[in-house]
Parts: C-alpha cells; structure tokens; sequence
C-alpha cells in the first residue's frame, strides 16, 4: 500500500512540476509580451487624459478574470482525470486506492459524459455473407500517357534528410505519455488565459478568419504546442496530425494548415541508444553482420517509425524503417486522448472527425504497426504493377524485415512538394499517374494504399518513374462493394441524379428513409466529386472549388444523415480525396475522363444481381 501511495504521490508530483513549469512560462511570456507592447505608452497617455475608469468597472473585470481561471482549472481538472483513467488496470481502480473510479459502461451520467467512449462502427450486416475474390482481374491495359522529356528539368538526385526534427526520446510507458497530453492540456489553457487577457487590453494574436477570432485557444503559441507534443510523442497522434496537414484549405484554415505542416515534413527522432534497442530486440544482437555501413542519423522520420539508410553486406542500398517503441500498444489510448483535446478546444471544425472516422482510423492503425503485413502488401503491389511502364515498388529484404523493422530497397527521387516548380506538362503527366493509379488500384486490383501522405511518393526526373512508397495503410475491396461502386461514378459522370440515389442505397450511404434536404445535398456532393469525370476537356486541379462547395454541404448532412457511411468508405474517400488535392497542390490538368471510361468500358461484373444487390433491402 506504501509503494502504491508513493507511486501516486509521484505521477501527482510530476504533474504539479509541470503545472509550475507552465505558469512560469506564461508568465515570462506575459511580462515579455507587456514589456514590448505599445499598450503601455497608451495606459500612460489614458492616465493623463480627461478619461477615467471606475472603481467598480475595475471590480468587475477582476471577478471576470478570477470567474474566468476558476472555469479554467475545473475544466483542467476533468480532463487530467480523464488522461489518467486510461493508465488504469482493468479493475477499475486507481493504485493504491479501494474506491473503484468512473467506468464508461456505468448507468448515470457524471461529469465524463463528455469524454465517452468511441461508438461501435455501425456496418451493414449483409455485407458478411459476401466473400473477397482472391484472383485479378486483367482487362484491356491501361496505356499512360509518355513520360514528358522536358529539357528544364535538371539532372538530380534528391537530398532526404531531416532539417527540423530534433532528436528526443520517444515516451514509451503509460504514464509518460498521459503527462505528455497532460502538459499539452495545462499548456493550452494557460495559453488560452494568457490570450483572452491581451485581447482586452487589445493585444491579441492577429488572426484571419472569425472562428479564430472567436477562439482564444487559437493562437500560434498553443498551436506551437501541440506540434511540439505530436512530433515528441509520435505514434497515433501524430497520425491524425499528419492526416490535418494534407487537408484542404477551405476545411483546415491556412494556419492551421501551415503550422501542422511540420508535423507531416518530420517527426523527431529516437536517440541513438533506444533506436538500437528496438533493432536489437527486433532482429537479434547479431543483425550488424548483415550490413556494411548504417547511419545512425535517420534521413525520414514519420508517425510510426524513422528510416535509416544502410549498405549490406553485398552492397545494396537500402531503407531500414524502425518502430518507435511503445506506440502499437498505446494506439487507442493516443487517439482518445488526443480526439478528447482537440474537440475539449475547438480546435477542428465540426464533422471533420466524426466517432466512426476515429474508430476506423483506430483499427488502421494497429494495422500500420504490422511491418510484416506491410511488407506482404509492398511484395503484392510489385507484383501488380511488374509491366507498369511508370510506377516503381522497392524490393523488400526478408531477412532484416520483422513486425517492428522492414527493410527496403532505397529508391530516389523528389518528394512531391519539391514538385510544384516543374514545367506544367511534367505536373500534369504527374498528376495523370497518380490518378490513373488510384482508379486501377480501386476498379482492376480492388487493392489500395488508402494513405495520400505527399511523401508516399516520389518522382525520379532522371527514369521518369514515380516511386511508390509505405504500404501499411494498404487494404482489399470486395467485388460486390465495387461492383456498386463503380456504377455510382459513372452516374456522377453522366449526371444521373436518380441514378446516384439508387446506388447510394444499395451502398449504405442512404437508408431510404431520409429528408429531401438530406437526399439533396448528398446527391449534390456525389456530383461535385464526379465532375473531374464528367469533364469533356481537361480538369484544371489548380482552380476547381470541389472542397468549398462541398463543405457548404457538410452541416446539412451532418444534421439530417440517419446513418453512417459504409466503413469502406473512410479509407477509400480519404485516398480519393487525397489524391485530387494532390492534383490540385501540383496545380495539374489532367484529362479525366479518358481515365474512368477506359476502365469502364472493360469493368466486367460478377452478375446483374450482384450489381444491384449490394446492400440490405430497399425500403
């Protein structure tokens, strides 16, 4: 019992340490901020002035600020005990105490409503009665486009490395974590004091749109604070992080799109000495006879994992990607508490993540952190792509390849942000591949890598090869999914408005049951997306206004969906959606058109029944 109140009586003395180290910050920030202000020259000549402030109007404001910090540590309260229930056994119970705490599944409401737990993801029943059909299919071939030989590019060999990141040590155990969030959470709210004070004494952040305005939270401090967390942290919360970084801008604001932005570039890095540890505990003691020269400094470091490059024994070159220790087993409790901060703050727009996104992501992820299943997915795709004159999959080495290292061959090549520079034909073959790629991956192999992270690819000027990367977030499609599937596209290209609601249906995106607002708006949204498609001329990525006319729609269908979408669709829209704003960062005109209905035209169904029978039955 003594070592168990010692324990508590530590976690609870670190947290108070934190707390201190917080207030002290923000006061040196605040005394900063009051030192360089011109609002003190303008309290000297107010004092001078023939203006006066009453007595009672500076009791009022103190009782506000004093209410104001009281709200503050409630709230702070509420959510430090909701971080330290997840390091909790599953007796329910805090260590070295008798009284069993909050339980989710308890009757009551209690002030953790708030926090719940992720609903189970709501999926059609009938979809298991359904088996993956485990051969490919090989129509007519797709014929690309040649690779533009444009004599403005130079001859060039991309230079990887990490030029933000710092080197610090992943927090591997539960309650190093817990006080990570912990810290951010106290961070935040002091920020947020320390904002809501300059704003009355007129000199707040400057931001650009109204919701900022109206959100002390939003500050480049705090915003520098949960980056600053996330890349230290790593694992899950930075997923979702990195996830925020390839949003549009009319969902994410440009600041906050421009501050995640280092999330997405590179994570920290793991000191020397852990990062050994996992490759030893990994592959054995012995595992340096395999290679001639390894870098100890990481040249990519990423959510998961960091990669080093490596020369073998018989010279290749190659990428070894190691785990960081302890986020496999800390995926749920990273997600929860992250999702619990960000919606605590306001910090996303409502919709963005709903419970049934997160609970996917959540599955995903534990899927990630399987380098063994990545690896078999990096194998298969190289398979399917063998004739494919453009894209390139590195080969992997099996014998320095577990479920927390994969080991690949190194490929080069620009990341596709160095790309937006290129003449405008090498960005429109560029942004042509890609989508051909993503429409062959989803209609011919019914297999994709459901991940747009920009730095999944990578162009090689000197080949003309686009070089295909992380294979984790990879996945299989049934046949009778994209048999529907399929049909709903092409509807949206031909404008079939009764068409896209029959299929809808048959998908699970609509029960029959719903509102005209509702059935409007959804059909709206299935036309926009299918506009690149339905395009006779060539689709200008750089100027389309797909996100914003969409997001006009957002609140509608949040307000009047009776169900949530079909689980296929997280992934498969968020790859989609990704690939066009990677169109659209190129600034590509892609003629899209030719693309669909050269698969079209070849798509063979498995039955008419299938095809019209997807889902539960109509209403």
């Amino acid at each position: 019992m003594q070592n168990r109140l010692r324990d508590a009586s530590g976690v609870f003395g670190g947290l108070r340490m934190i707390l201190r180290a917080s207030v002290k910050d923000q006061v040196n920030d605040t005394a900063y901020y009051w030192q360089h202000s011109t609002v003190r020259e303008s309290l000297r000549e107010l004092g001078s002035s023939q203006f006066t402030i009453s007595p009672s109007d500076v009791y009022k404001l103190c009782v506000y600020l004093l209410d104001r910090a009281e709200l503050m540590g409630k709230q702070n309260v509420i959510l430090l005990r909701r971080l330290l229930q997840s390091s909790r056994s599953s007796s329910g119970c805090i260590p070295g105490h008798d009284m069993p705490v909050y339980n989710q599944a308890s009757s009551g409401k209690t002030e953790f409503d708030e926090f719940s737990a992720t609903p189970p993801l709501s999926v059609d029943p009938n979809l298991d009665k359904f088996t993956m059909s485990s051969t490919v299919r090989n129509p007519t071939a797709m014929i690309p486009t040649p690779h533009p030989m444009s004599e403005t590019i130079e001859t060039l060999t991309a230079s990887r490395q990490l030029s933000s990141a710092k080197e610090r040590r992943v927090p591997s155990s539960r309650i190093g974590r817990i006080a990570g969030f912990g810290n951010l959470a106290i961070g935040l709210s002091l920020g947020a004091a320390t904002e809501w004070t300059k704003r009355k004494i007129g000199y707040g952040d400057s931001l650009t749109s109204a919701g900022e305005i109206n959100n002390p939270f939003l500050t480049d401090a705090n915003l520098e604070r949960i980056v600053d967390t996330l890349c230290r942290m790593r694992g899950a919360a930075l997923k979702l992080g990195q996830m925020l970084s390839i949003q549009d801008e009319n969902t994410i604001s440009p600041k906050i799109q421009k501050i995640f932005e280092r999330v997405r570039q590179a994570a920290d890095f793991m000191p020397a000495k852990q990062m050994h540890k996992v490759i030893t505990a990994s592959l054995g003691s012995n595992w340096s006879s395999l290679v001639a020269k390894f870098d100890e400094r990481p040249f990519a470091a990423a959510s998961i994992g960091q990669v080093h490059r490596a020369i073998l024994n018989d010279g290749r070159v190659v990428a070894m990607k190691i785990q960081y220790p302890g986020v496999a087993d800390s995926i749920d409790a990273d997600i929860k508490n992250l999702m619990t901060l960000l919606n605590r703050f306001d910090i996303l727009p409502r919709g963005l993540f709903a419970e049934q996104a997160a609970s996917v992501a959540t599955r995903e992820l534990r899927e990630e952190c399987n380098y063994v299943r990545e690896a078999s997915y990096c194998k298969q795709f190289a398979s399917l792509l063998a004739d494919d004159p453009v894209f390139q999959v590195p080969a992997i080495v099996d014998e320095l390849t577990t479920d927390r290292v994969l080991t690949a061959e190194f490929m080069e090549g620009l990341v596709l942000d160095d790309c937006c520079t290129l003449p405008q034909d090498v960005r429109n073959w560029i942004g042509e591949q890609l989508l051909r790629l993503c429409l062959k991956e989803l209609f011919v192999f019914r297999t994709m890598q459901t991940d747009p992270n920009w730095s999944n690819f990578l162009y090689n000027p000197k080949s003309g090869k686009i070089v295909l990367l992380d294979f984790g977030a990879s996945r299989e499609f049934k046949k009778t999914f994209i048999d529907v599937y399929i049909h709903l596209i092409h509807c949206a290209a031909e404008g079939d408005r009764e068409g896209i609601l029959h299929h809808s249906r048959q998908l699970g995106f609509l029960t029959g049951y719903e509102s005209k607002v509702m059935l409007q708006a959804h059909v709206d949204a299935v036309s926009i997306l299918g506009e690149a498609f339905a395009s006779p001329v060539p689709f200008d990525f750089g100027r389309q206004s797909t996100t914003r006319r969409i997001n006009r729609l957002i609140p509608v269908m949040i307000e009047h969906r009776l169900t949530p979408p079909p689980e296929e669709s997280y992934s498969l829209h968020r790859k989609m959606s990704g690939c066009f704003l990677l169109c659209g960062k190129l600034k590509a005109e892609v003629n899209c058109r030719p693309l669909f209905y050269q698969i079209w035209d070849n798509y063979e169904f498995n039955n008419v029944e299938s095809a019209v029978n997807y889902s539960s039955q109509q209403p």
